[in-house]
């Protein structure tokens, strides 16, 4: 069975993950499914808007950890940082639609989207820390340039941020229906003047994302020294076993 679902509205796509029993958690099953239908939806000329969402209770939780090689670096520039491009770097408008929770390499994916809908009570919780992490797959940047300082503590610390608290920032919109909205919202920019939005979105990228291939070069080197560490490997460790993580800072 697909782990992502595609259902077309004419020049709008829904695409889902859809791996609910694991709340959608990026295995590299999953996460190679995902680049390859946002490879063919983006050199598809006849489709204009994709809407991001997630199956079941969650839009994604992150990275599977059962699907995470000894080599982070190489993990995020083979798959992860992929599937940031086509979403951030496409000649076509994505919109998030967020219910539930959504955690690590998820939040970039769907705040790495041009529009972003939420339902009322969502989480976002920033938890690489638990394992020995930092955040990835462009986070803090995307983070920090949408929401300036206000969310450094829960980059720095990890913690949850609510849907609440990134709607009074601008960064989404809350709606009791986000897919239902989505959906509207798509059909309203696939017949609008989409020329003009997109010269928009590459004036964005322009303005805040210049310097992204930069920072995942250097984002991708510091992950993957943190996955040498002993703080890592104890952190995977004590989630796999469901306990409590000792770390020693080493």
């Amino acid at each position: 069975m697909s782990l992502v679902q595609i259902r077309d509205h004419g020049p709008v796509s829904v695409i889902s993950l859809s791996r609910p029993d694991k709340l959608n958690a990026l295995s590299l099953e999953l996460r190679s499914e995902l680049l390859g239908s946002l490879k063919r939806f983006n050199s598809d000329p006849g489709k204009r808007v994709a809407i991001l969402t997630g199956e079941g209770k969650a839009f994604s939780v992150g990275a599977d950890l059962g699907s995470i090689s000894s080599d982070l670096t190489e993990d995020l520039r083979s798959s992860f940082y992929p599937i940031l491009r086509e979403i951030r770097f496409s000649s076509k408008i994505y919109i998030s639609a967020v219910n539930g929770v959504t955690a690590g390499a998820g939040i970039s994916l769907a705040l790495a989207c041009d529009v972003r809908i939420a339902s009322r009570g969502s989480r976002f919780v920033t938890a690489f820390h638990n394992i020995g992490l930092a955040p990835d797959t462009g986070l803090t940047l995307i983070l920090a340039r949408l929401g300036g300082t206000r969310f450094l503590d829960r980059l720095l610390l990890g913690g949850e941020i609510t849907a609440e608290e990134l709607e009074r920032e601008g960064i989404l919109k809350i709606s009791d229906d986000p897919l239902s909205e989505a959906l509207k919202l798509g059909e309203e920019i696939s017949s609008g003047p989409f020329r003009s939005y997109v010269a928009s979105k590459k004036l964005i990228n322009r303005a805040l994302y210049h310097d992204l291939e930069e920072y995942l070069e250097y984002e991708s080197a510091m992950q993957g020294y943190l996955g040498t560490t002993q703080d890592f490997k104890e952190g995977v460790k004590a989630f796999l076993e469901k306990r409590k993580p000792s770390f020693r800072g080493e």
